[in-house]
């Protein structure tokens, strides 16, 4: 692991462990474990592809471990209980409306089965939001079937998906605070980090809610605009 990751690891309330499995890491509060996941994700992926396991982050009280495979940090495919058996077998965390799934999209689902942040994934082309998981369900208050029909332009102001569209095109990933809509009744503040990827020709951007809700006022207009 990386010398950052080891200062972390050595604070008081953080402690870890290494089995046959990978290596276990146990973090004063799940805010804590959420912000080594996000600042250390490449780094913590690259030490499971190099000690040919996991690294799982949990926190006092954890239900859903934060996870991290090898096959996140190479281009060799995940063991089928890493993908399709394990979508299988989660228990409904996760949904989305395509059939076929390339690669880069299974990982993510895998992923997002795991998050216990609100994840969604939208097609760029489209701006249909294809894959979202339970946690982010439970944001927008929306069916699965629902969630992963939308098309997302309708809960956007135009400037503000104008400015997304923007940043898209100059940064990978980035965090930014926005107002959007979680469904027809509800318009609310957000903090969200997005990461724009491409596969198999077709681009797409995956959206971490990263802050509960705010609710405000629905903007004037803005679903009969749609």
């Amino acid at each position: 692991m990386s010398v950052s990751i080891l200062k972390i690891l050595n604070l008081p309330g953080w402690n870890y462990k290494m089995s046959y499995e990978g290596i276990s890491i146990l973090a004063p509060t799940k805010r804590d474990a959420t912000q080594l996941a996000q600042n250390y994700g490449d780094a913590l992926s690259e030490t499971a592809l190099k000690i040919n396991g996991k690294i799982r982050i949990k926190w006092r009280g954890c239900k859903q471990p934060i996870e991290f495979f090898g096959w996140m940090a190479s281009q060799l495919p995940p063991a089928p209980s890493e993908t399709a058996e394990r979508i299988l077998n989660n228990g409904g965390k996760v949904f989305c409306n395509q059939l076929h799934l390339p690669d880069e999209l299974l990982y993510r689902m895998v992923a997002a089965a795991d998050n216990e942040l609100p994840v969604s994934i939208v097609r760029q082309d489209t701006r249909q939001q294809i894959i979202v998981n339970q946690p982010m369900i439970e944001m927008l208050q929306t069916p699965a079937e629902i969630a992963t029909q939308r098309s997302m332009s309708k809960f956007w102001l135009p400037e503000d998906l104008h400015e997304l569209e923007k940043r898209l095109q100059s940064h990978q990933q980035f965090t930014w605070t926005y107002s959007a809509g979680l469904n027809e009744q509800a318009w609310a503040i957000l903090t969200t980090q997005f990461e724009i990827f491409e596969t198999e020709g077709i681009w797409y951007r995956q959206g971490t809610c990263l802050s509960s809700p705010q609710l405000v006022p629905i903007p004037p207009g803005v679903f009969e605009s749609a």
